[in-house]
């Protein structure tokens, strides 16, 4: 890992210690998880540190998204109202000033760490490693050279700190004994972003203590908000959207599915704000705290309504097809969204961001600020937990006098000179509209426990694989029947079909088939499309045109019957033949009756077919989706759980898209379910 992985743009940059890539280096920041962020000069050219006392150029501001007001914003939108900060002899004056000086002074103190006159050096010393979160970093190393500049005495020894910025999820990986992520030294404390890596590393046996008896867990807080490009502040407003919108509402604009007048997967929302007038950006939840907080926030928001499975699973969608390599890269969208010859350019960019990270964004002040959205609901804080790692009983001890020193006004100062709020809430004097922020605190959801932690993440890591699908529409005679004035359960169906296609990924595979009796050859199916990846071309058009394209072709058979048993065994014995492991490979089935084929199998040969040919290495799941009053869900469902599947039963148009992604929401717990 180079030295400076973890810096941001905005600090200056010294060069490392000797020592390798974890060595300790002067000036600490946000982290980058996959990569340093070019460095621009103030100017914008690349290759030059930020000056931190001189103002940036700005850049011209390239024009705005169509949904764009003309009005400047004003109340509780508005951002960047009255006279800019001043300058004195070339120096930015003003609220952000002291995040600046803080940044500056981190690396005397970081300095005199290392220094080897400190006082307490020697064999007898006792030194402890402390990985701290790279934004945390600067504070925490300032907080450290107090500490070491006491002279603190454990068991007759001397007691010091070093202080080391590391990716919060590679500690968390090395911790679990999954790997070596860029992390290879087993800190003496940790100070991650989040008590939630500190919970996923629990659930390895290796937990970490984090926090004393009577001392707060955290040293800062900083609350998961929706960060919004000023012009959309202003576009909200403007639409008469409350101060603080509801997550609903804000996921039902954020959908991703073309075609659709809201996503599906949000539910219903109050109709306020648009659809699809946001393009979310989300930290990989793997690697980002952010993330992760991001999917537990959806989870607790979403889990307890009816459908939120459903709900939930579209969330995820949302979320893979906008993820983010860090909180900065979202911010970037922010200065080039909207540009000419942009296929999205009528949606503004949003990102799940920390609050503090807004805060560190505006300090640049950049050509389109970023607003701090805060949802009526609630949000999950990073905490910044103090976690004692060290097994010996000295360094235990002494980490124990660190964890006390970090608790005291100096650095709690420090943190706030930095954009974060303290362990309760309070926010820094700095946060009002001007700069993007609400001081007063937005409510806390509950504690998540740490199994509910893990469980989120097991489905994040199962919904976010390709999907590989064959679906399989009936056309029997019965599917002719109406359902509503002037639509048919074919057509329904269809329709349902196509939203759901737009659900889908570019990346993920779809094959199309239909089934009824003696459609082809004897057969009772007929393959319309073959598997394969959405964006292949096949001749002059994608798959997914070509699927699109079969929908509207599908017309029902006319006193064509079910041969539905014949149909779910072949397809099972196509898409295990054709297995792809790096793909949840499953069949969907769309049907308004029972098996009508006199010549083809019973129902106990196609159970015991599938049973003899299911293998969990190579799982195929099918699951069935009946509608109208004639399904027999029993056969439905005795034949789905085989796989691991299930069958459901949709009465009315407006049941049948719920279901839909109840059944793609399956794969949550395949092949256990």
């Amino acid at each position: 890992m180079s030295a400076f992985d973890d810096v941001p743009e905005w600090a200056p940059r010294n060069q490392p210690e000797p020592g390798g890539p974890e060595s300790p280096y002067t000036f600490l920041g946000a982290s980058h998880p996959a990569g340093p962020p070019p460095r621009r000069a103030a100017g914008g050219h690349e290759g030059e540190p930020f000056d931190a006392f001189s103002r940036p150029d700005r850049t011209p501001r390239p024009p705005g998204p169509a949904h764009a007001a003309a009005r400047q914003p004003r109340g509780p939108w508005a951002l960047g109202r009255g006279r800019p900060p001043r300058r004195v002899g070339g120096i930015l004056l003003g609220p952000l000033a002291g995040a600046i000086g803080l940044v500056l002074l981190t690396g005397f103190g970081a300095y005199a760490l290392a220094s080897p006159g400190d006082g307490c050096s020697g064999g007898a010393a006792l030194t402890l490693d402390v990985a701290a979160a790279p934004d945390v970093a600067p504070a925490v190393a300032r907080s450290a050279g107090r500490f070491n500049d006491a002279g603190h005495r454990v068991d007759g020894r001397c007691a010091r700190a070093r202080v080391r910025a590391a990716d919060p999820a590679a500690v968390a990986t090395l911790l679990s004994g999954k790997g070596v992520a860029g992390v290879a030294r087993r800190p003496d404390v940790w100070i991650p972003d989040s008590s939630l890596w500190t919970k996923l590393v629990g659930g390895s046996g290796r937990a970490p203590a984090a926090g004393a008896p009577g001392r707060p867990a955290g040293i800062a807080s900083s609350p998961i908000v929706l960060a919004a490009p000023r012009g959309l502040a202003t576009q909200l407003r403007n639409l008469g959207a409350p101060e603080r919108p509801a997550w609903r509402d804000l996921l039902a604009a954020a959908g991703t599915a073309s075609g659709a007048e809201r996503d599906p997967a949000a539910g219903p929302g109050t109709g306020v704000i648009p659809p699809r007038l946001f393009r979310l950006q989300v930290p990989d939840p793997a690697r980002s705290a952010t993330g992760m907080g991001s999917l537990i926030l959806a989870g607790a928001v979403l889990g307890g309504a009816p459908g939120g499975e459903a709900s939930f699973t579209g969330v995820v969608r949302t979320i893979r097809e906008g993820v983010a390599v860090s909180v900065d890269a979202a911010f970037t969208a922010f200065a080039t969204s909207a540009s000419p010859g942009q296929g999205e350019a009528d949606r503004y960019p949003v990102a799940m961001a920390p609050e503090q990270a807004v805060f560190a964004y505006n300090a640049r002040r950049p050509a389109e600020p970023a607003v701090a959205v805060y949802p009526e609901e609630g949000t999950v804080y990073l905490d910044y937990p103090v976690a004692v790692l060290a097994e010996d009983r000295a360094k235990a001890g002494a980490a124990r006098m660190l964890e006390t020193a970090l608790a005291d006004r100096a650095t709690r100062d420090d943190l706030r000179r930095l954009g974060f709020r303290a362990p309760g809430g309070a926010a820094p004097a700095s946060f009002s509209p001007r700069t993007g922020l609400d001081p007063r605190p937005p409510r806390a959801l509950p504690e998540t426990p740490a199994a509910d932690v893990r469980r989120t993440m097991q489905s994040w890591a199962q919904l976010s694989l390709s999907i590989r699908m064959l679906s399989i529409i009936d056309v029997s005679g019965s599917m002719d029947e109406g359902v509503a004035p002037g639509v048919t359960r074919l057509q329904s169906t269809v329709r349902t079909a196509q939203g759901g296609l737009a659900l889908l990924p570019d990346d993920s595979e779809l094959g199309q088939w239909i089934f009824s009796t003696d459609l082809q050859g004897g057969r009772d199916w007929r393959e319309l499309v073959s598997v394969g990846p959405l964006n292949q071309r096949l001749g002059s058009a994608t798959r997914r045109q070509l699927v699109l394209s079969a929908f509207a072709r599908i017309r029902v058979k006319e006193h064509g019957d079910t041969g539905l048993y014949d149909t779910v065994m072949a397809a099972f014995d196509y898409m295990k033949r054709t297995y792809k492991p790096e793909y949840v490979n499953s069949v969907l089935l769309w049907t308004d009756g029972e098996n009508e084929d006199p010549r083809g199998p019973s129902l106990e040969e196609t159970l015991d077919h599938m049973r003899r040919e299911y293998d969990p290495e190579r799982p195929v799941q099918v699951n069935m989706l009946g509608y109208g009053s004639d399904v027999d869900v029993n056969e439905l469902r005795r034949i789905a759980q085989v796989t691991h599947g299930d069958a459901y039963v949709a009465e009315t148009p407006g049941q049948i898209q719920a279901i839909f992604l109840r059944a793609v929401s399956r794969r949550v717990c395949e092949p256990d379910c």
